[in-house]
């Protein structure tokens, strides 16, 4: 498995020393993520990644994670 790292603290995958603990990524460019609402991420991928289909992008700038879900810190 690759070793993704994240730094968004606040987010319900985020593990010690910056490390995402999702068992899904979705990794999806800009353009796509206009059509669907925010509440679309990774666990949800099944539901639409065959809609999305292929999404190229020219620069990281381009691309968007759907895979965060906000957490509560206490």
């Amino acid at each position: 498995m690759a070793t993704i790292r994240c730094t968004v603290d606040n987010c319900f995958y985020w593990a010690r020393e910056n490390y995402c603990a999702a068992d899904t990524i979705l990794i999806t460019s800009n353009r796509a993520v206009e059509r669907y609402p925010e509440g679309v991420d990774a666990p949800q991928t099944s539901l639409v990644v065959d809609d999305i289909g292929e999404t190229p992008a020219e620069s990281c700038q381009e691309t968007a994670c759907k895979t965060f879900r906000h957490q509560k810190k206490h």
